[in-house]
């Protein structure tokens, strides 16, 4: 097989992942092969680091190679095929559902969260305006829809905005394919949670250079309700300063304020795009943690300078969001069905985490060291078992569970579980799963 990168119907860091993939199952690479090291990767392809980084990082949450401190990447035992390289940007998510019991890495919803029937009741009642479903809709989104969430991010995260200034999409990628091409003169992205491929991946296809620090970026790519993928927060202090800074050295922000609402141990602090008064940052936010994966329903918050590019050629794009769901969601927002939703989901996701905390700590004991997360659905589990994270996480993944690993201290593991998918239910079983891994 030859790597193809001027083949424009995949991004490159897949292309990257099924060229190694094909060679380790072909057997052309052998077990205990050492991967070429990232910059050499990059330096050999012609491409960035990031995107072999990414690639690496797919093929070791597909178990194709796995990560040695201080030593870099190695082939592991030839593992049967079981994920599409459409899916290999979910790094977490690419295992068989045959062979996965327990997910502790999902962003799915838990079955209980939505209220099904009155999310039905609402497309019905849209469904029913049949003279505004037989249009196209408004590119931008639908107006009303637009003051609704005007309404809402200015009392919850006390944005500075106007209904002018939203763009709704199906999704965040699909917010960021309109926002590339209108900072295009801005050539180097910094990304501080590396684990976001979804969004790296975007950039990549506009031919942005992704850096490691932000002294050397145009665009800085924070997520400072969630700052890593493990739930720190970055507190008020730090956000006025990177914002002095990044004013002073003409950088753009791009704030994706996700999982903003689920702080256990803090009130939502108050967005960057609030504190810098609407300049110098793109906000954007989504609705599918709050309802279901399944309603791509994303919003982004546009400067006025940058609006003004976006309204040159607004009438080029077509709306990615589905009409029918921005009504009814619409209705749904000015009912106040959303701020109950939320609270209702706190109050599930935190007794489960407090569960799933309970019954570690009576499985490993003194063993371990458990604690809640920032976030209200992530425990973490310290463990002195002889292992790092990295090795606990292929060994679960290997027995039928997916977790987090937090680094690679020796013979210390730091994972972390997220409880949004396992039923409650569940957790027992889990856990005891997970013991019998831990002292096989």
């Amino acid at each position: 097989m030859k790597l193809k990168l001027n083949d424009k119907i995949s991004a490159r860091y897949i292309q990257v992942y099924d060229y190694y993939k094909e060679l380790i199952e072909s057997g052309k690479m052998q077990e205990n092969t050492k991967m070429p090291s990232i910059r050499k990767g990059a330096e050999q392809l012609g491409l960035s680091r990031t995107t072999i980084e990414t690639a690496y990082l797919c093929l070791a949450a597909d178990g194709y190679i796995i990560s040695k401190p201080q030593s870099g990447y190695y082939v592991t035992k030839r593992p049967v095929p079981h994920a599409s390289s459409k899916n290999a940007s979910n790094i977490t998510n690419n295992a068989s559902k045959n062979s996965i019991l327990y997910n502790f890495t999902s962003n799915n919803v838990d079955a209980e969260s939505f209220d099904f029937n009155l999310w039905r009741r609402y497309i019905k009642n849209t469904l029913r305006q049949d003279g505004r479903m037989l249009t196209y809709g408004e590119a931008q989104g639908e107006y009303e829809l637009r003051e609704a969430i005007c309404k809402y991010v200015i009392k919850k995260r006390n944005a500075v905005c106007n209904p002018e200034n939203i763009i709704i999409g199906a999704g965040s990628q699909a917010l960021m394919n309109i926002l590339c091409p209108l900072i295009k003169e801005r050539k180097k992205v910094c990304f501080y949670d590396i684990h976001f491929a979804q969004g790296m991946v975007i950039f990549d296809d506009y031919n942005f250079e992704h850096v490691e620090s932000k002294n050397d970026a145009d665009i800085l790519y924070m997520t400072p309700s969630h700052m890593t993928s493990f739930g720190d927060v970055m507190n008020v202090q730090k956000r006025l300063a990177l914002l002095k800074e990044c004013f002073e050295n003409n950088r753009l922000i791009i704030e994706d304020d996700y999982d903003n609402e689920f702080r256990y141990f803090s009130k939502p602090v108050p967005c960057l795009q609030g504190l810098s008064g609407g300049e110098n940052v793109v906000y954007l936010s989504t609705f599918s943690k709050l309802l279901l994966p399944s309603i791509r329903l994303s919003f982004m918050i546009l400067p006025d300078d940058i609006l003004a590019l976006y309204k040159n050629k607004m009438n080029l794009y077509n709306q990615t969001a589905s009409k029918s769901e921005q009504l009814a969601l619409c209705q749904f927002l000015r009912d106040g069905h959303l701020e109950s939703q939320i609270r209702k989901l706190k109050r599930l996701y935190s007794n489960k985490a407090k569960a799933l905390t309970a019954l570690l700590e009576k499985a490993f004991g003194h063993d371990a060291e458990v604690y809640l997360g920032e976030s209200v659905f992530m425990v973490h589990l310290k463990l002195k078992c002889g292992m790092t994270g990295s090795e606990l996480r292929e060994k679960a993944k290997q027995n039928g569970i997916l977790v987090f690993s937090i680094n690679d201290s020796e013979n210390i593991a730091h994972i972390a579980l997220s409880c949004c998918e396992v039923p409650l239910n569940k957790l027992s079983d889990a856990v005891e799963l997970l013991k019998q891994i831990v002292c096989k």
